[in-house]
């Protein structure tokens, strides 16, 4: 049976694992057999199993990672350029603090939405209640009036059942929608492309650009601290992102810098970072003092996704809230029109 993917926090505590057998001096295939010796967990020893006879089978971690198919694609990227740069150890301690602060963030934008959804479903069960019983009930109660009373409330009532079966659809197939993408973010093939979307959606490109280039730049700050050189370090950061804006920036300046550009100038031609960090680093890379400031970028960079993300979460929940309450008032107003009208008339 084909194991489940791991979750943020899963594969945060693996990493961390495997960082602290590393840093004992422990080579990475024997300590792996030791987490599936040790494993107090079912589902821990199956992850260690499964890597453990992959790397009996002669390729590399990184490599039983991908082959797996459990772990997240970030992490096996990134374990793989951390493996080359021979920063393994760095690389899982900073993957595990990557996907504990993920898990922290998804935590916090289920509680965020979670809350608006159950009123959405909820109305939306008020909305059907309403169209089935109560407006068809306050049709015969309007209609045993005289007829030039009924007559006053006819076009109300069809106004006010045309309304609540308008909203009804529409409710009901934004949660038909909610959940149709929950399921099929379960779906790593079907993850990916809700990704490519989100990356040319206009309501969320800037937030899916912020994300990939706080990957790109993390990674590329590992590998300058190693000296690996800048055109490797764009070579093995493309893949790094599936973000097609960012990667076309990146392979245009790649282009750039097998053409003789410098660094520097090459990252400010093509736009991937902005001209006041491009600049900054033609002044480290004369000082030699190039790792520290790509660090200081990636985490200028961590930090406004991070902002990005949060302030997203915060605009959702009083978003729902709003339309929510237009969707309350427009439904109730619709069904007490029938009430003025016939008080107008008997007036």
């Amino acid at each position: 049976m084909a194991i489940k993917m791991l979750t943020n926090e899963e594969t945060a505590f693996f990493c961390e694992q495997l960082a602290v057998i590393l840093e004992a001096g422990v080579p990475i295939a024997d300590g792996i057999e030791v987490l599936s010796e040790d494993a107090g967990d079912k589902r821990f020893q199956e992850i260690s199993d499964t890597l453990a006879k992959l790397m009996n089978d002669d390729i590399t971690f990184f490599d039983a990672m991908a082959k797996s198919g459990i772990f997240p694609d970030y992490a096996v990227k990134m374990v793989k350029i951390g493996s080359l740069t021979g920063r393994l150890e760095d690389t899982l301690n900073g993957l595990a603090d990557y996907y504990a602060k993920r898990a922290e963030l998804r935590r916090t934008v289920k509680s965020s939405v979670a809350h608006p959804l159950m009123l959405l479903a909820m109305m939306t069960v008020v909305i059907v209640v309403m169209v089935i019983k109560i407006i068809p009930m306050f049709r015969e109660i309007f209609f045993q009036f005289d007829d030039s009373a009924a007559a006053a409330v006819e076009s109300s009532i069809s106004f006010a059942y045309s309304v609540g079966v308008g909203v009804m659809i529409t409710l009901s197939a934004v949660l038909v929608i909610i959940l149709g993408a929950a399921l099929l973010m379960q779906i790593p093939s079907a993850k990916k492309g809700m990704k490519s979307f989100a990356s040319n959606f206009i309501l969320t490109r800037g937030l899916s650009e912020a994300m990939a280039m706080a990957d790109v730049t993390n990674a590329i700050s590992m590998m300058a601290s190693c000296g690996i050189s800048p055109e490797q370090s764009l070579e093995l950061v493309y893949d790094l992102t599936a973000n097609k804006i960012v990667r076309k920036r990146i392979k245009e300046c790649e282009k750039m810098v097998v053409e003789g550009e410098y660094f520097a100038d090459a990252i400010a031609k093509s736009k991937l970072l902005p001209s006041i960090y491009a600049h900054s680093l033609k002044v480290a890379y004369k000082s030699g003092a190039f790792d520290s400031a790509w660090q200081k970028i990636s985490v200028r960079f961590t930090q406004e996704c991070d902002r990005k993300i949060y302030g997203a979460v915060s605009f959702i929940e009083p978003v729902i809230i709003g339309i929510l309450a237009v969707i309350i008032g427009s439904v109730l107003l619709a069904v007490m029109l029938p009430m003025t009208d016939i008080i107008t008339t008997i007036g």
